[in-house]
């Protein structure tokens, strides 16, 4: 039997070759075509998405790879084999096909990806000299005419692969479906009216240097703040500006409301992108709503500081300057925007880099002098009280090489979890560098959107989160709609402002309790998590090692198969590490495991309960969603319990595809947050005699499923 399969094998290999003679030319056609598209797809990037760019592109590569295969031809025929050409060119397009392949999967394994593209490249290569050899050289045999027919349908299998949006996740409907997992929202009194457009008309202005704009304005010398680029570089980007880091302008967009005076201000910062975009005008939608609502909304172009590395300090101080010139055009008569805002109330709003450079901005408002040399002094102090960051970075700029660590003020992040660029949660390390002193009211909240993308917030990014070909890799098509998403932030951030600027608390628990307006807003998963300033913290792990101690009192634990404080990952990858430490438990056919604090003195449980923070760690929904029980026990014995289902919902983490490539491979990255669970006094049943103002000990008795794991962190007392 194995004699026979062999002997087919090589009979049919020979008929292939035979089959195959003289049609390397359909394997170098599939290479130039290849190696034109996609350089043409990258110079359309760089250059600006133009047909004659594209076009070019195409020509170039194509006359470069043609050029360098026939010279190191000539030269290796002569010394190794006459089909040198043809391994040369196999191998040029191998290079360009699967690194961009491997570029373009985000979420993958390098190696998984390195092979599915390889192997689907042979397989062109393969198809391409079939295809060449029914056509070309008319080899028209039933068995050459299978191989056609076969190499036709894996270009089309692949051409379809490659440009269509890729495929739906399910995991999202799933969970929604699934009445355990469902959020069951009722009504709430006069929040459809609240959301909506607001009574306001808004009016739009613009203003530069370049004397194109409703006003005029000046430039700001950023080279303190920025390197000098390389020579090409420059070149480059002198084709498309002629502004240089030595006069940055000070320009963007303003929406304001038409019938109001002296309102809040928003200063919104784009991160970085292509310098041939505008992406200051990709939130036209969000000035417009929040303009509606009473608010300045200005959209700043930081522009000239995109395709740079290491500028998120210039970011900063470009921004601070757009700030300190529209407070002066506030106070010109002459002018649209004459007497429209109040300087004592500012927010700053800021996406990607941006979202990242906000936090800079807000230190540097505090500080006299740049950190990064003290013989640059700032002078700004302005009032800045919120901080709003959309699918932020962080770290890109360590100001004198620390942490941007804020205190006393409001913070806001969001993120999607389908985000192809900051494809994990980075904007947790700064939620986690946010803190509160006892004097004010201020809260830091995240919000996790199940479906978002990184681009979808800005529309004129839109829906590709990297740029091209490597973004035809991509799997686009388990998003939530860009109107979805940006519903989303608009809500939240009207929310969130009104709080923050406003005064206005009365829908401000939406920055704690999301599930209680899930049905005003878009039908996807979310996962908050927030701190507030009058929380009263028992312990958040990050004082040591020793897993039996706590600030001021001891730690025990039962029936666990692991018990450990760990630091926190968003995901399987390396750099999704937080900075945050938690404890991990982890049990198995048990109901009786618990993980109990001692007090050494007392604590009390006023009106506002008890909030922690939890992460369940398991990768599959099942019938039951995580669930157990909180036993808080007084000196005397006695306790008090509520369960974390009577609270909130706690989904397991989502299993996201962000390329192709992993619907091949039939792998998921897991996404896991932690999210608060937030249970008031009131929702404690307690025994008679229970003394909530002399509770020794909290216990998290894990008797509601056999099997599982969980993250704990951040366990306190609110008023």
């Amino acid at each position: 039997m194995k004699k026979n399969l062999c002997g087919r094998l090589l009979e049919y290999g020979r008929a292939c070759r035979c089959e195959l003679k003289d049609t390397g030319w359909g394997m170098k056609l599939v290479v130039l075509v290849i190696t034109g598209f996609f350089c043409g797809a990258l110079a359309t990037e760089y250059f600006g998405n133009r047909i004659y760019f594209f076009s070019g592109g195409v020509i170039l590569s194509d006359m470069l790879l043609v050029g360098i295969v026939c010279l190191l031809s000539r030269i290796g025929d002569r010394i190794w084999h006459r089909n040198i050409g043809n391994i040369l060119y196999g191998i040029a397009g191998a290079l360009i096909f699967v690194c961009s392949c491997v570029y373009g999967s985000v979420g993958n394994e390098h190696m998984v990806s390195t092979f599915f593209a390889a192997l689907i490249y042979i397989l062109l290569l393969l198809s391409g000299r079939f295809i060449w050899a029914w056509l070309v050289k008319r080899h028209h045999t039933l068995f050459c005419g299978i191989h056609f027919a076969a190499g036709c349908v894996i270009w089309c299998v692949f051409l379809v692969f490659l440009f269509g949006q890729g495929f739906v996740d399910d995991y999202i409907l799933e969970y929604r479906n699934h009445n355990t997992y469902a959020t069951q929202a009722g009504e709430v009194d006069g929040f459809v009216d609240y959301i909506a457009q607001g009574e306001y008309t808004p009016v739009c202005v613009t203003y530069g240097p370049d004397g194109e704009t409703d006003m005029a304005t000046g430039t700001v010398d950023l080279s303190p703040y920025v390197a000098k680029e390389k020579k090409w570089h420059r070149i480059y980007r002198n084709f498309f500006t002629k502004h240089t880091r030595k006069g940055a302008p000070v320009a963007g967009k303003i929406w304001y409301p038409a019938e109001a005076e002296n309102c809040p201000v928003v200063f919104m910062a784009h991160g970085n992108h292509s310098i041939t975009a505008e992406s200051y005008l990709g939130y036209d939608y969000l000035g417009e709503y929040l303009a509606s609502h009473g608010y300045v909304f200005v959209s700043v172009d930081e522009n000239i500081l995109n395709e740079r590395s290491g500028e998120n300090d210039a970011r900063a101080v470009l921004l601070l300057e757009n700030i300190g010139e529209i407070l002066k055009k506030n106070k010109d008569e002459s002018l649209p925007v004459y007497g429209k805002i109040d300087e004592n109330h500012i927010a700053l709003m800021g996406h990607s880099r941006g979202g990242e450079m906000i936090a800079d901005a807000y230190l540097f408002n505090e500080y006299d002098a740049y950190p990064g040399n003290g013989m640059f002094t700032f002078d700004y102090h302005y009032s800045i009280q919120a901080l709003i960051a959309v699918a932020p970075s962080v770290n890109q700029y360590l100001p004198a090489g620390h942490e941007t660590e804020l205190s006393d003020v409001d913070y806001l992040v969001l993120q999607g979890a389908n985000d192809q660029d900051i494809s994990v949660f980075l904007g947790n390390e700064q939620y986690e560098n946010v803190s509160f002193s006892k004097d004010g009211a201020y809260i830091a909240s995240s919000l996790y959107i199940a479906g978002a993308n990184h681009g979808q917030f800005n529309t004129e990014w839109g829906g590709y989160d990297i740029g091209r070909p490597f973004s035809l890799w991509l799997n686009v098509k388990n998003f939530i709609t860009a109107e979805d998403q940006q519903e989303i932030l608009k809500i939240a951030s009207l929310v969130f402002l009104d709080k923050s600027l406003k005064e206005n608390n009365t829908y401000a628990d939406f920055l704690t309790d999301y599930a209680k307006y899930a049905a005003y807003l878009p039908k996807t998963l979310y996962v908050q998590q927030y701190e507030t300033s009058d929380a009263s913290f028992i312990t958040d792990y990050e004082e040591d090692s020793d897993l039996e101690t706590a600030p001021g009192g001891s730690i025990s634990a039962e029936h666990f198969t692991m018990w450990t404080e760990e630091e926190l990952a968003d995901s399987e990858s390396a750099m999704g590490k937080r900075e945050n430490h938690a404890v991990r438990l982890k049990w198995k056919d048990t109901n009786d495991a618990y993980y109990e604090i001692m007090s050494d003195g007392q604590m009390a449980l006023e009106d506002g309960g008890i909030c922690f923070d939890a992460m369940d760690l398991r990768e599959e929904a099942d019938d039951e969603p995580m669930d157990f029980s909180v036993v808080l026990t007084d000196i005397h014995g006695n306790h008090a319990v509520s369960s974390v289902s009577d609270s909130v919902i706690l989904y397991p983490a989502f299993p996201v595809k962000l390329s192709k490539i992993q619907y091949l491979t039939g792998k998921s990255e897991y996404k896991r947050q932690l999210q608060t669970v937030h249970i008031t006094a009131d929702q404690f049943v307690a025994e008679d005699g229970f003394n909530r103002e002399q509770i020794k000990s909290i216990r998290f008795v894990f008797d509601r499923i056999e099997n599982g794991a969980i993250n704990l962190d951040n366990i306190a007392f609110v008023k």
